[in-house]
């Protein structure tokens, strides 16, 4: 189960990072004007947080087999698949919504920031 988990953390780190990677683009593009760059950074990161509950989602549906958390584990280390539908769901739930709720935290910052970069008249 441990290596479920661990392998389930993995992929949705590497899911939340290629989307993050893209909102923190576009921020440094807007690099010029901090308010601009924090309004694009809130809305980038609130759409992170929403492609991981999506992501959450989709893995909830997908067939075992064709899951990318069992084609990494070894053989000896996959359970039988009886239980591994849920396992792997569970796990894969549990690591997308954790990143999720990550990705909302900082969307969440950015737009307080915003907000007080904008009373402030910068």
């Amino acid at each position: 189960m441990e290596m479920i988990r661990l392998r389930a953390f993995q992929s949705a780190a590497r899911d939340c990072a290629l989307a993050a990677l893209a909102a923190l683009a576009l921020m440094y593009h807007w690099a010029g004007e901090p308010v601009l760059a924090m309004k694009a950074g809130g809305i980038g990161f609130a759409l992170v947080a929403v492609f991981m509950v999506l992501r959450a989602v989709q893995n909830a549906m997908q067939d075992v087999e064709y899951n990318e958390i069992w084609i990494n584990l070894k053989r000896d280390e996959r359970p039988p698949r009886a239980v591994a539908k849920r396992l792997i769901c569970s796990a894969s739930r549990q690591a997308c919504y954790t990143f999720g709720w990550y990705a909302a935290g900082v969307s969440i910052s950015l737009w307080a920031l915003t907000i007080g970069a904008g009373l402030t008249g910068l």
